[in-house]
């Protein structure tokens, strides 16, 4: 992915923050005019996602088993994703990883500063921004994590 792409999703990312004055994605989703539920079901069915209804209606779905904090990092990114999909689908013709790179970037750069890192968030691969992400989510199907209710 090219850097001033790459950029421009971090950019993108720290304006959101600035104009809502919050980095929650869960706020910036509704700002968005995003419904985002929380189906009790099944993890190994539904973790997190995005999708269009035929009205018009935009939905992000996370699963109620997770934390507070594990659902705004599945919100960040399933907004990236809902953000960058149609314009990323015009100006590039990649792989699936790529769709992933750019919702990860997205999610980073919005839940975490520039500083919090050692290296530059344009220089991360997937592999890292993934990394961080999935360090922030609990998995809610381990019986030795306590449960947030």
């Amino acid at each position: 992915m090219q850097t001033k792409f790459r950029e421009s999703i971090i950019i993108y990312a720290n304006v959101l923050k600035r104009f809502f004055n919050t980095d929650d994605p869960i706020v910036i989703a509704k700002k968005f005019h995003y419904t985002v539920r929380y189906p009790d079901t099944p993890i190994e069915a539904l973790q997190a996602e995005v999708y269009k209804k035929r009205n018009g209606e935009r939905i992000i779905s996370i699963n109620s088993s997770y934390d507070k904090t594990s659902k705004k990092v599945l919100c960040a990114h399933e907004l990236g994703h809902a953000i960058f999909m149609d314009r990323f689908k015009l100006n590039y013709r990649d792989t699936r990883l790529d769709y992933e790179y750019a919702a990860n970037l997205f999610a980073v750069a919005l839940l975490f500063e520039p500083d919090d890192f050692n290296i530059p968030l344009t220089q991360m691969t997937n592999f890292t921004l993934q990394s961080i992400l999935d360090y922030n989510i609990i998995d809610p199907t381990k019986t030795d994590v306590p449960q947030e209710s």
